[in-house]
């Protein structure tokens, strides 16, 4: 004998919490069917599908910069998505960031420690990169993000 699966009745001996809170079985049932309703189409919408993932190097003056952070700033907006660079000067914003497509300002900072002279031995920092990448108004630095996978590689210049 085999059960037909969509012929099973759903009760309150099938549920214990239903009994447990309180629920009668038609509460039970709507609350069910709401939250199908909305878990449903997110499943299949593909729910990240239109995010962007970045990837590239940065160099300066045709050399790796192999320290410091990039970030994507959205031309319209506050959004920014930030990494690190790496010491192959590669850097890369996966799709856990949640980057949607769009036109971006791209900062980049990298900076150098040293003891300063004076009294304390404070890490003071010497910056390697040009101001004017460090500034979201005035990076000359911009990217066009597309849905999916994007390459940017920038070759910073200090004159």
């Amino acid at each position: 004998m085999s059960i037909n699966p969509l012929a099973l009745k759903i009760t309150a001996k099938s549920f214990p919490v239903i009994n447990h809170l309180g629920l009668s079985e038609r509460t039970f049932m709507k609350a069910l069917l709401q939250l199908l309703f909305v878990a449903l189409p997110l499943g299949l919408c593909g729910c990240g599908a239109n995010v962007s993932t970045i990837s590239g190097k940065v160099t300066l003056d045709g050399k790796i910069l192999d320290k410091g952070d990039i970030g994507f700033h959205q031309a319209e907006g506050m959004i920014v998505s930030t990494t690190r660079i790496n010491s192959d000067g590669s850097y890369k914003i996966g799709a856990e960031a949640n980057t949607l497509p769009g036109n971006y300002k791209v900062v980049i900072i990298a900076n150098e420690f040293a003891i300063s002279k004076g009294p304390g031995n404070v890490l003071m920092p010497t910056r390697i990169t040009p101001l004017a990448y460090s500034n979201k108004e005035k990076t000359p630095l911009k990217a066009e993000l597309k849905a999916g996978s994007n390459e940017f590689n920038f070759d910073l210049k200090t004159k």
